[in-house]
């Protein structure tokens, strides 16, 4: 059974959020810095002023879902796992 990228991010970011506080503490501008979101990405993000590691998951699912990112932002789950 594969899995699906969507559920893979969610699961990624999930385990990520358990981190915490470091994770969280991160801007929008920190991730695009470094290289940890796509300049597509960190756009969407500040454009739906969605800052926390919730908000940020719940942006990309609804994009992804829309096709309004590149598959690559969409199903790089390993990139999502340090926030």
């Amino acid at each position: 059974m594969s899995r699906n990228p969507l559920s893979a991010l969610c699961f990624s970011l999930v385990i990520s959020s358990l981190h915490g506080i470091q994770a969280s503490a991160q801007t929008n501008q920190q991730l695009l810095q470094e290289r940890l979101i796509s300049p597509a990405v960190y756009e969407l993000l500040n454009s739906r002023g969605a800052n926390t590691p919730l908000e940020r998951l719940e942006v990309i699912q609804e994009a992804c879902g829309a096709h309004q990112l590149s598959p690559s932002d969409c199903g790089n789950t390993r990139r999502w796992r340090e926030y």
